[in-house]
């Protein structure tokens, strides 16, 4: 087609451009989720985090009171046993829930009624004590198949000589309550550990005692800090990958610990994703769904504006090629004119009115503006060529103000300039005599007129416009009417001819 290069040429890049943006909202939606799973993990791993850090704190209080609940009643069920070591006997049931033993100097068991059991001289705790240490804990003793407990035992003193042991053995699964209470989730563990590393006691209870001052938690975090929280990739006890929180009572010679299982957490977080998921799921294809018909109807809307574009332009080039018609026909018809048997003042008249007509179609398609037309070059295309038949001695001036018109406002003032510059030559220098005449158009700034005014400095006129008979005056009050303005007219020192007309809105003064 004759307008196809034109309209690609012009064809705007917005339509790509918005549907660029629209493919990415559903780029963009995923991308909100792996955001939203990215936060819902940090979120999981700080709640996990804070979760067996307040549990350790916890454990960390209910050992400090068994520890010191038992030291206490170790100490009064000493008192009780009398000032003289050869006469000291157990009772039953003097601590309860634990199981009360007394050993004398020499590690020996001491039974009811004074009789000498079996000793632990050889134990390593047993020996602190002999060798002054005022309180200790043991590590865990038994096995699967046989009872699993742990001991706190107490230095007894006389006449400040070591005059035997005292200990409460205590059931491994003491911290079984504290586990209940904390409710950390399948696999969570709670703990008591020496400073040595060898296990107190852990619920739940393993099947034996160990040491574990080579495991991570003595080797790395407590050198670090006495507190803190950390991931272990596999327990010693079960090989089982927890999240595990510590602290140290250092006054007890005691590490506790809480931790949970990283199966719980990931649990936690894969629940986050499914509700995202089912979240954002829905939204997904609705957006989809949403931003395919967005750009179908772009789609449409761009081959529309394609389509409104070559009829555009045909249209203006049809606009175009009748002006330029209406132009050549009105040439053809003032040919015809100059034709014909008639007076050349005759002719001449008529072939400047049809000029002034045909300038308003030549200026129409030259500067392809059809709504309105820009009055400053129009009026100044007439003016130049009224200037040509200026009588001698005679020049013609003017000034005008920037003003858009529309067509049918153009027309009958350009006629109005031709007539009153023609009857000015015409008439108002008789016999040679030079002057001048001047067309000024101005728009004052308020109001919506505009006002053409013509001056010359002729010898006058004996008729005005408005009660004049000839063909010009008459044109003049006739075209004034089709403006809708009024004429005013002065004869001092010459003719001063005022036209006010309003201007249409969609007609405005250029900036």
């Amino acid at each position: 087609m004759l307008f196809s290069g034109f309209t690609q040429a012009r064809r705007p890049g917005g339509v790509r451009a918005a549907i660029g943006l629209i493919f990415l909202i559903p780029v963009l939606v995923p991308l909100f989720a792996i955001v939203l799973i990215w936060l819902s993990e940090r979120d999981v791993n700080s709640a996990a985090n804070d979760r067996v850090s307040s549990a350790v704190r916890i454990v960390g209080a209910n050992v400090r009171l068994l520890v010191e609940s038992t030291l206490e009643r170790l100490r009064v069920y000493e008192t009780e046993l009398g000032g003289d070591p050869a006469r000291f006997s157990p009772r039953l049931g003097a601590i309860a829930n634990t199981l009360t033993a007394v050993y004398d100097t020499e590690g020996r068991s001491i039974q009811r009624g004074g009789t000498r059991g079996a000793g632990v001289s050889a134990v390593a705790e047993f020996n602190a004590l002999k060798d002054g240490a005022p309180w200790i804990i043991t590590g865990m003793q038994g096995d699967a198949s046989t009872i699993r407990f742990f001991g706190i035992a107490r230095r007894i003193d006389r006449n400040g000589n070591f005059a035997g042991v005292v200990t409460a053995y205590i059931a491994a699964d003491t911290l079984s309550n504290v586990w209940n209470e904390l409710a950390l989730g399948t696999g969570s563990t709670v703990g008591m550990i020496r400073s040595d590393g060898g296990l107190v006691t852990r619920f739940p209870v393993p099947d034996a005692g160990i040491n574990i001052s080579g495991q991570t938690l003595f080797a790395k975090h407590l050198p670090r800090a006495p507190e803190g929280v950390f991931t272990s990739e596999g327990s010693p006890v079960d090989n089982m990958p927890r999240l595990v929180a510590y602290a140290s009572l250092k006054d007890l010679n005691l590490v506790v610990t809480a931790s949970m299982s990283l199966t719980s957490t990931e649990e936690a977080f894969w629940a986050r994703v499914g509700y995202t998921a089912l979240v954002a799921a829905p939204v997904f294809l609705a957006l989809v769904v949403l931003c395919g018909w967005v750009i179908l109807l772009l789609l449409r809307h761009d081959a529309n504006r394609r389509e409104l574009e070559v009829a555009l332009g045909q249209n203006r080039v049809l606009f175009q090629e009748i002006h330029h018609r209406v132009k050549n026909n009105l040439q053809q018809v003032m040919s015809l004119i100059r034709l014909q048997q008639a007076p050349p003042a005759m002719k001449e008249d008529l072939t400047r009115r049809i000029s002034a007509m045909s300038a308003v179609h030549q200026h129409i398609y030259e500067s392809d503006q059809f709504g309105v037309l820009d009055a400053e070059a129009y009026l100044a295309r007439v003016l130049n060529g009224l200037s040509e038949s200026a009588p001698p001695g005679v020049t013609l001036d003017w000034k005008l103000a920037p003003l858009q018109l529309s067509p049918d406002q153009a027309l009958p003032l350009g006629m109005i300039v031709n007539e009153i510059v023609s009857n000015a030559f015409k008439h108002a220098f008789p016999d040679g005599r030079p002057g001048k005449v001047e067309i000024a158009l101005q728009r004052p700034l308020e109001g919506n007129e505009a006002v053409l005014i013509a001056t010359d400095n002729g010898v006058g006129m004996t008729e005005t416009p408005a009660g004049g008979m000839g063909l010009g005056t008459r044109l003049i009050s006739g075209l004034a009417q089709q403006l809708g303005g009024q004429v005013n007219v002065s004869r001092e020192a010459g003719v001063r001819i005022e036209l006010r007309f309003p201007v249409n809105s969609l007609a405005k003064v250029s900036a």
